[in-house]
């Protein structure tokens, strides 16, 4: 079947030439490929490089260049629908690398299913502890694609690995202006019953590599998965509704679980503070009680007793041990002989 790989790209002059070279290294006939990259206002020499890869690639590769572009990445993507010559889409990420097996996997899907999508995988520049945890997550991420499918529910999709057939978006109503236009788009596709399916083979794409990157990635995530819920939040209606909506709350979970774990820290903290005080007054209120008298009987003979006072609430605490020992002996029947002390 033909495909159409829509990229849309904005400020990728380092990874679009790479993104392009690996899907034209696919097992897939050229002759049933369009690749379409859609340049949305760069910055630097996207639309350049964008160009050279047109140059090389005549008939193949087509560019085009928005200038005008109000609804970002999802009027990249419609835009690209619109100029697409084949019914199936199959949309990747300037920054992605494709496995090689990917698009003769994501034909064989769009020949039983509406939508598809593949697994994810990390691509990373450098190797660091967000990358690594990164993968981690990609890996967890897989088996929620997977046993989502295995269940009879709608397997979560990414855009960076989403094959569907254009008539199918075009009764969906597409992508919308978001900032996390294919969250939304799957929101819709599940409550329009549309059957999503998945494939197995990967998308590897480039993970955030400094916590200032991760936390803008990860903001815009959570906050568009509320968005989407709360614009299409209704009745579930049946398990596949419910799955979706579960999903979409997960970052609603995480804030809760952080608020609960925050308070149950602070509590535990208020109760150490609340114990040490409570052990200060003790050792110290023993160790005065224990001169007041020494003074009332006119025992008292300076340093030495001091320091012996301050042991008083030791000395509380090891009759308390000795009666809690004397206790279980009772109730379990042990017997205790007699100890002959030091003379």
């Amino acid at each position: 079947i033909g495909l159409s790989i829509i990229i849309p790209a904005k400020n990728e002059e380092g990874t679009l030439e790479r993104a392009v070279e690996s899907i034209l290294r696919a097992d897939y006939p050229k002759d049933k490929l369009e690749i379409i990259i859609v340049e949305d206002g760069s910055t630097d020499r996207t639309l350049s490089v964008a160009k050279e890869l047109e140059r090389r690639y005549k008939g193949l590769v087509k560019v085009y260049s928005l200038t005008n572009n109000k609804e970002r990445k999802a009027g990249a993507l419609n835009f690209g629908i619109r100029v697409s010559s084949f019914d199936n889409i199959v949309f990747v990420d300037a920054d992605a690398v494709v496995d090689k097996d990917y698009l003769i996997k994501a034909a064989n899907a769009l020949n039983k299913y509406d939508a598809a999508t593949g697994l994810t995988g990390v691509n990373a520049v450098k190797h660091n502890w967000l990358t690594f945890m990164n993968e981690l997550e990609s890996d967890v991420m897989n088996y929620i694609i997977a046993g989502s499918y295995k269940l009879g529910l709608p397997p979560p999709i990414n855009g960076y690995s989403l094959v569907i057939k254009k008539s199918v978006l075009n009764r969906v109503g597409a992508f919308k202006n978001s900032i996390t236009e294919d969250i939304d788009l799957w929101a819709k596709l599940v409550l329009n019953k549309i059957k999503i399916g998945y494939f197995r083979s990967k998308v590897n794409v480039t993970p955030p590599l400094t916590l200032r990157e991760f936390f803008v990635q990860r903001l815009r995530w959570y906050k568009g998965y509320v968005d989407a819920l709360t614009e299409h939040l209704k009745m579930p209606t049946n398990g596949k509704v419910l799955h979706m909506e579960l999903y979409l709350a997960m970052p609603i979970f995480g804030a809760t679980s952080l608020v609960f774990t925050i308070g149950s820290s602070m509590l535990k903290i208020m109760y150490l503070m609340f114990n040490t005080l409570g052990l200060i007054v003790n050792f110290v209120g023993t160790a005065l009680l224990i001169i007041a008298y020494l003074k009332y009987k006119e025992k008292y003979s300076g340093g030495l007793y001091i320091r012996y006072s301050l042991l008083g609430y030791p000395y509380v605490l090891l009759m308390f041990l000795t009666s809690a020992v004397a206790m279980f002996a009772k109730v379990f029947g042990i017997n205790i002989g007699w100890m002959r002390e030091s003379r």
